[in-house]
């Protein structure tokens, strides 16, 4: 019986397609497709809180701080010795992959990455690969590895804007300061016009947008439902 050849070009492969912003508006250069569908997928989602001491409490209070970036692991099996036909050996379709992690000429970073396969549909970059060589042939060309692949989400500022955008009428919320934020870019962020810097200072007891610093939780009151303006005063719920 003979070696089952398999035509690649037949199966519905993970394609992970390069872009020069966060946008992913810019293609920077033809889609990358893998060998072999992924032998394993792990998705991590991660929400941070900050623990606040509360009085006549064994224990603290937790507040929310805000989510992080979703991460997404994939390990894939390369292999061009001949049980598939590729037309590219396994060290040029690795070549072609690890161009994603290199700095743009123009931006000084590397390319962003939109990685797809059935119903998994990440927009992200590339933080890590790691690859291990299985088999050479006799010049010490690989003919097989598998690689791993750690990709962090990427979101648009403007598209982040909106999702995080807090609607909700009567309820406050948190939001954790990081390094160089400011109270009116915050309040962008939150309530979409950095206006309303102002009744949010009011409520934090600061007297302007710069004075706050990392690490920092602020109240973020709800807005008005008659005109959309925020209350100047309210109960941490």
């Amino acid at each position: 019986m003979g070696l089952l050849m398999l035509d690649v070009t037949q199966l519905t492969k993970l394609t992970i397609e390069p872009y020069r912003d966060q946008e992913f508006t810019e293609v920077a250069g033809p889609p990358w497709r893998t060998l072999l569908n992924p032998t394993e997928l792990a998705f991590s989602r991660k929400n941070t809180y900050q623990a606040t001491p509360s009085a006549g409490s064994s224990a603290p209070q937790q507040s929310y701080g805000g989510g992080e970036p979703d991460q997404v692991q994939i390990d894939l099996l390369m292999d061009g010795s001949g049980v598939i036909e590729t037309g590219v050996s396994v060290g040029e379709k690795l070549d072609q992959l690890l161009a994603f992690t290199e700095f743009q000429a123009d931006t000084h970073q590397p390319y962003y990455v939109h990685a797809y396969w059935g119903r998994f549909d990440f927009h992200g970059v590339l933080t890590q690969v790691d690859v291990t060589y299985k088999l050479f042939d006799r010049n010490g060309e690989p003919l097989r590895a598998t690689v791993k692949l750690t990709l962090k989400e990427v979101v648009a500022p403007e598209e982040l804007a909106a999702e995080e955008r807090r609607e909700s009428p009567d309820l406050y919320q948190t939001w954790l300061v990081s390094e160089g934020e400011r109270l009116d870019a915050i309040a962008y962020r939150v309530y979409g016009d950095p206006a309303f810097w102002r009744p949010l200072a009011t409520v934090n007891g600061l007297r302007n947008p710069g004075g706050i610093a990392a690490g920092q939780v602020l109240r973020l009151p709800p807005k008005d439902k008659g005109g959309g303006r925020l209350p100047t005063a309210g109960v941490l719920r």
